[in-house]
């Protein structure tokens, strides 16, 4: 019994003798594994999963004036400048107002997974009697919606009434006119079908190429869409704090973010912090975009100078202030705005 209680405490004694080295290492491996191998890691995924810029002339998207929305006139004047916003009227109306360079609307996939234009995902603030999402809906179940008013009380019912459009039907309406189009994709539920979709319409309608590119605020949209379809321009939309409008606008619908998110500080500050680097020049580079769309407070000289240098081109929302869209227009900002248009920039 004593030898083998021996035999046991002198090669324990011997291996903790012989590993013991080993902690004194373990610090500086530790270092080692901070300062050079995770930052060497994180440099070889972004150069291997960067994709490049756009192979489209990009540059013809600077110092546009595009129309939020569709646009509306400052003063309804009658009953042809009435219409509801992300509307064939309201794009028509576009088309025929001077300043006007492009139209900015909004793209959700409806339960059959055609492309619909709505600035909202839940249609209760947009349609009468209608507490659904566009996604729980067909394209001609959404077609017989009836848009409110501005007063949110009446309806738009008199005989040809707009009812929502595909994004197919302004892409064609589009292709007889001049105007640009920015195509904010807010689909979030199928974002790699969304990206075969847009890369199917670029196909079958070419001027896209010259004339149009795709914004969002997820990433994984815009890096869907470059990865099938290199020739697409891209822009990354962003702003600070983005998981406080991301609660704000979940609230109003019957899906509300869980409480554990809400209060999760941290959480909520990672996902605003890694949103808001998709936004930087480095960011910008790792998704292929050309532009960056920001909300307009957040734009100062030193912001323009930096995305300058990186040749990207700026773009501000909303620009409803007529010194700021002088201001902005001169810098070779492009602007979207719903009411300021035709406006003197001298």
């Amino acid at each position: 019994m004593s030898l083998n209680l021996s035999f046991w405490l002198i090669n324990i004694l011997t291996l903790i003798l012989l590993i013991s080295p080993l902690f004194l290492f373990l610090p500086y491996l530790f270092v080692l594994f901070l300062v050079f191998i995770i930052p060497l890691s994180i440099f070889f995924v972004y150069c291997y999963f960067s994709l490049p810029r756009s192979q489209s002339s990009y540059q013809s998207f600077e110092n546009l004036v595009i129309a939020h929305r569709g646009g509306h006139p400052l003063v309804s004047s009658d009953d042809t400048n009435d219409f509801p916003e992300n509307t064939m009227a309201a794009y028509r109306w576009a088309s025929k107002t001077k300043g006007v360079d492009g139209i900015e609307l909004d793209v959700w996939l409806s339960r059959d997974n055609i492309p619909m234009i709505s600035h909202d995902g839940y249609l209760e603030h947009t349609f009468s009697d209608c507490r659904e999402l566009i996604s729980s809906l067909t394209c001609e179940q959404l077609k017989q919606l009836k848009y409110w008013k501005k007063n949110k009380r009446d309806i738009y019912d008199q005989i040809g009434c707009e009812t929502i459009p595909t994004l197919e039907e302004v892409i064609i309406f589009l292709e007889t006119t001049k105007l640009k189009l920015m195509i904010e994709i807010k689909e979030t539920q199928q974002i790699p079908l969304m990206a075969k979709i847009i890369h199917d319409l670029y196909n079958r309608y070419p001027f896209l190429y010259e004339r149009a590119y795709c914004a969002a605020f997820h990433p994984y949209n815009l890096y869907c869409i470059r990865r099938l379809n290199p020739r697409i321009t891209t822009a990354f939309l962003f702003v600070p704090n983005i998981t406080t409008y991301l609660i704000r606008n979940a609230n109003q619908t019957p899906r509300p973010f869980a409480k554990y998110f809400i209060e999760n500080v941290l959480i909520r500050w990672i996902i605003d912090s890694l949103l808001m680097w998709f936004g930087t020049p480095a960011g910008l580079k790792f998704l292929g975009a050309d532009l960056a769309c920001i909300e307009q407070r957040q734009i100062s000289q030193n912001f323009l100078d930096v995305y300058k240098n990186g040749k990207f081109i700026v773009c501000a929302w909303c620009v409803n202030d007529k010194e700021q869209y002088r201001w902005l227009r001169a810098n070779g900002v492009t602007i979207i705005t719903d009411t300021l248009f035709d406006i003197d920039t001298k």
